[in-house]
């Protein structure tokens, strides 16, 4: 097994194995805050399995230095692109999806405002 071969996506954050292994970085894929490994071949020991995690994250950061990628430094978002998880992305496109649906139900708006008083009519 060739564990230097990965396709990567810095866009979604994904580098993907020929083996079906694919690895999931939040943040910086430099320094990244979390990493989500799934789809392990069952055959593959543990020895493997971190072997095959480690030069995934080495090729997210490769791939991250070769194309200039800077994370979030200085609040520059027009600069930087932005990784999100796929739960994340999951979430937005539903809140999307709801918010656009003239159908949704009305909710009662609760005020924490004090009302005035209303003047009693005889």
């Amino acid at each position: 097994m060739d564990f230097e071969t990965w396709d990567v996506d810095l866009t979604s954050g994904e580098a993907k194995h020929d083996c079906g292994c694919v690895i999931r970085v939040e943040g910086d894929p430099q320094n990244p805050m979390s990493v989500d490994p799934s789809n392990f071949p069952k055959n593959l020991n543990f020895i493997d399995q971190a072997r095959l995690l480690r030069c995934g994250i080495e090729a997210l950061a490769a791939a991250a230095r070769e194309h200039g990628f800077q994370g979030q430094v200085g609040g520059r978002d027009d600069a930087s692109i932005k990784v999100k998880s796929r739960t994340a992305q999951e979430l937005e496109r539903k809140a999307r999806m709801f918010a656009e649906n003239p159908g949704k139900p009305k909710r009662a708006v609760l005020s924490l405002k004090k009302r005035q008083p209303q003047p009693v009519s005889d």
